[in-house]
């Protein structure tokens, strides 16, 4: 782990970190994905969300034989509460996703995230995403591409697609194999101490934690999530250092 030289690879989490979600409402995201079906008539937002509601409460809180929490994928809700309702689609599960995201809550790009993703582009530093998260890779990637247009990530990694999620290495080896780099030449982005500074350290990643309530634009913290991370109040903080060490 080094903070000393310029990274081969950044990975980002999402939530938080790329985007600022305001609260999520299922009704508003099903009622506009709901016009968009064939038969659009035979239900309504507020049906919709009543079968996301029950499908949730029996299946939130699933963990595997080692006690790693595992994620809800969106396509198995959305189908549970479309066919139950006969609602059909012609469009591709994946733009099935997008469109109940992009209406289920407000959401803005967070400051300096174009800037700083310019830079690395520039310093031809590598970039991808992991997040916790119920879409799939597919999905999250339509709704990165719609916000940032001129991003350039590599590819998108989330829990939903592997069921795995944050801070279990498994999600970070499998972005590291995938990309193919090795974990001390990588750091990861995010905006929470357990998913992502912890996850990221024990997978042998330095983690960078946004953190908007610092008064500090940037320093180095150590505390029980991890001995040793950069923590900024601001991604226009994050380019200044890596500028300087580029």
């Amino acid at each position: 782990m080094s903070y000393n030289s310029k990274p081969k690879m950044i990975l980002f989490d999402v939530g938080g970190t790329l985007f600022a979600d305001g609260k999520c409402i299922p009704a508003d995201g099903f009622e506009m994905l709901r016009l968009s079906a064939l038969n659009p008539d035979v239900t309504n937002g507020a049906e919709l969300a009543r079968y996301w509601d029950e499908y949730l409460n029996e299946v939130s809180g699933i963990k595997s034989d080692s006690g790693i929490n595992l994620d809800i994928p969106l396509s198995s809700v959305i189908r549970y509460a479309a066919m139950n309702t006969g609602l059909k689609f012609d469009i591709p599960m994946a733009e099935q996703e997008e469109i109940f995201d992009r209406f289920n809550s407000s959401r803005y790009v967070i400051d300096g995230i174009p800037e700083l993703l310019r830079e690395l582009d520039l310093l031809g530093i590598r970039t991808a995403i992991i997040s916790n998260n119920m879409m799939s890779s597919e999905s999250l990637a339509l709704a990165v591409k719609r916000r940032i247009p001129s991003a350039n990530f590599e590819f998108c990694l989330t829990s939903a697609d592997i069921l795995f999620t944050k801070p279990s290495k498994n999600i970070f080896n499998a972005a590291l194999n995938y990309a193919g780099i090795n974990a001390c030449e990588c750091w990861y982005c995010g905006d929470g101490k357990k998913p992502d500074v912890f996850g990221a350290d024990i997978s042998g990643i330095s983690p960078v934690l946004l953190d908007t309530k610092s008064e500090t634009p940037i320093e180095f913290r150590s505390d029980e999530y991890c001995k040793k991370y950069l923590a900024v109040n601001n991604w226009f903080a994050l380019k200044e250092y890596i500028q300087r060490l580029n």
